[in-house]
């Protein structure tokens, strides 16, 4: 469970984020970063250990922690009972990407220290899928078992290949999003399609 936001360790975590953001995006988040980014902070020992125990893998399990809040908060402030289901499904998956384009260097590199670690406390599917999971909670989602695992399966296929475009070009925002809606397209001619098939009845 995420610690709450007014929490010491969360500042501490912030705090040492900012700094790294921008060296992370030239050098990677590598252990000499983090070490220049507590440096660069004056933040004790103490503190360091406690609110990133694990040092740079911490500091990277924190990006993607507390980009996800971000977007959990974004959510918030769209006036979701304005909008059909695609729209708010559309609109998290926006406010994802936009959230790293803020920083889309330290973004890309934080996406690739996930990739080659598979096994890390932080893996690419594992934060595909809470991104997913934070969209549909987000938009008022309320289902479960398989229907709740369908709809974040489903959402996690096309966050991943807006991903892949976004990764090409984070500047290109029209272009990303004009992929985004044709993915979301593709997925609800798809759910139409399925909708649409009359199972047999056999006596």
């Amino acid at each position: 469970m995420p610690t709450p936001d007014p929490a010491p360790s969360v500042a501490v975590k912030k705090k040492i984020l900012a700094a790294a953001a921008p060296i992370a995006a030239e050098h990677g988040w590598t252990d000499r970063v983090f070490d220049d980014a507590c440096t660069a902070c004056g933040v004790s020992r103490d503190e360091i250990a406690y609110a990133l125990p694990d040092g740079v893998t911490s500091l990277v399990a924190a990006w993607f922690e507390i980009s996800r809040d971000k977007l959990k908060n974004a959510l918030k402030d769209e006036p979701l009972a304005e909008m059909r289901i695609r729209e708010k499904v559309t609109r998290g998956v926006e406010l994802w990407l936009e959230g790293y384009s803020e920083h889309p260097g330290a973004a890309m590199k934080a996406l690739d220290w996930i990739c080659v670690r598979p096994l890390s406390v932080m893996s690419s599917p594992h934060m595909i899928w809470e991104i997913a999971d934070t969209v549909w909670t987000g938009i008022g989602d309320t289902s479960t078992g398989f229907t709740y695992a369908s709809k974040r399966t489903t959402l996690t296929a096309v966050l991943a290949s807006t991903l892949a475009v976004w990764r090409k070009a984070p500047d290109d925002r029209e272009g990303w999003k004009a992929f985004l809606d044709r993915r979301i397209e593709d997925v609800m001619a798809f759910e139409k399609f399925k909708a649409g098939i009359k199972v047999p009845r056999f006596a």
